[in-house]
């Protein structure tokens, strides 16, 4: 008996994937690392049940699946950095306590899904195993449809070199069609999970927003951090142009007297000399202590 992917969407929704150009990018980039694996696609569960058809679906349904939890996934990297850069690191506090309020839940609901589901989005690699992960646990069901609520506020012009990917709101009805086929949930479940992904979408427009806030802070620190530090370049190299020449008399022993015949005699001597002098000025010991290399202070923003 072949397996049936518990998803469905329509031709139009089918056809204007096609045409995407970001998601035709993200297809291709999994289709290589599919080809560039010795292990087959499928994993030996499916591999022999499923028909050339329905392993096809698979894989369409497994991009769409990676290309809707690949803004999530980014925005999870960036609040962890940013995090990261304002919490004071001898402290070991929790990175979910960088933020506030309802962006707090969010990152922590975010930490926890990524830490539980990591092999499952990262290193899984049957389609089919993927696509019938989403309807394993409430949770997972829950992110799915939150990133198909936030596939438009995510996407910024940055991703993915400005090639916008698709509005997935086509997904979310399959999702609850799929929810409300599943023998184990049904449909009375949908309405809840929902609700809680509703919810949770507010939570992620806030952490949006105070990373975004905490960004601009933490570029504003740096670049007042580092313009100190070249104002005092500029004025030690303008009071070392500034500053009068050292007289080194000709008389001394490091640059004796020649004795002169002409004029060419005379160029010669001053390049020589010259040449005496500036190495004799080379070799005295300095005064001044250099800057180490790696020798910068920065100043972290504290909440």
């Amino acid at each position: 008996m072949s397996t049936i992917c518990p998803f469905r969407i329509s031709r139009a929704a089918d056809e204007k994937l096609a045409r995407n150009e970001a998601f035709r990018a993200i297809r291709e980039n999994l289709r290589r690392q599919e080809m560039g694996s010795e292990a087959p696609s499928f994993c030996s569960s499916h591999r022999y049940i499923c028909s050339n058809e329905a392993q096809e679906s698979f894989r369409l349904h497994r991009d769409v699946i990676h290309t809707l939890l690949l803004p999530l996934f980014l925005l999870h990297n960036q609040a962890s950095r940013v995090a990261a850069s304002i919490l004071p690191a001898h402290t070991g506090a929790e990175p979910e306590r960088a933020f506030r309020g309802e962006a707090r839940s969010a990152y922590a609901w975010l930490h926890c899904i990524f830490s539980e589901e990591h092999d499952w989005y990262l290193t899984e690699r049957c389609p089919a195993c993927i696509v019938l992960h989403v309807l394993h646990s409430e949770p997972t069901i829950r992110f799915v449809a939150v990133a198909c609520l936030l596939s438009d506020h995510l996407l910024n012009p940055g991703l993915l070199n400005s090639r916008r990917l698709p509005n997935f709101d086509f997904w979310i009805e399959a999702l609850e069609t799929a929810v409300h086929e599943d023998p184990f949930w049904g449909a009375d479940c949908w309405p809840d999970m929902e609700y809680r992904a509703y919810s949770l979408t507010d939570g992620v427009k806030q952490l949006v927003l105070q990373c975004r806030d905490f960004q601009t802070a933490l570029d504003r620190q740096n670049m007042q951090s580092i313009t100190p530090y070249k104002a005092n370049f500029r004025f030690q190299r303008d009071s070392s142009q500034s500053r009068p020449a050292h007289q080194i008399p000709l008389g001394s022993s490091n640059c004796p007297q020649l004795p002169l015949k002409n004029a060419d005699d005379a160029k010669q001597h001053s390049r020589l000399a010259a040449n005496r002098c500036l190495q004799s000025w080379a070799d005295r010991p300095r005064r001044f202590h250099t800057r180490r290399d790696g020798d910068i202070r920065s100043r972290s923003v504290t909440s």
